[in-house]
């Protein structure tokens, strides 16, 4: 819309070129216009306007398409993801979940290691009273 004084000078004085350069559209020849001066404003506020709204048209494609490629991509993966899940869970002879559920040799053997701290923590506890009720008897 800078334009527009640009282009009006243009056609009001003769002596001027009939190219004149308007950011985003390039050069323009202008001379066909100088016989129809009253609506040159009108039809340069659309172009204008048409021009803007073409801009907008194609950044809201743009952004459409990337969406939904996104969209896609993240169909694609879920749906890999289930079957690889699935096929994981079931397992080849159908043993996938007993398999999961079944415990580790390194948990099972760190479970034992810790009962058997429990059970030698509670005899020395045991150990520690009687020595201490031995101890209190024989002061009294």
């Amino acid at each position: 819309m800078s334009h527009q004084n640009k282009l009006m000078e243009t056609l009001n004085d003769q002596s001027k070129p009939t190219k004149i350069q308007i950011e985003g559209l390039g050069d323009v020849d202008v001379a066909h216009l100088r016989s129809n001066v009253g609506i040159v404003q009108e039809a340069f506020d659309l172009r204008m306007r048409l021009t803007a709204y073409w801009k907008v048209v194609l950044r809201r494609l743009v952004d459409s398409m990337a969406l939904h490629l996104l969209f896609s991509i993240q169909n694609l993966l879920n749906k890999e993801m289930e079957t690889e899940i699935i096929t994981e869970v079931i397992g080849p002879e159908g043993n996938g979940l007993e398999r999961m559920l079944n415990e580790s040799p390194t948990v099972a053997e760190k479970r034992n290691r810790l009962k058997n701290s429990i059970k030698l923590l509670k005899e020395s506890k045991d150990v520690v009273s009687n020595i201490m009720d031995r101890i209190a008897t024989y002061v009294d």
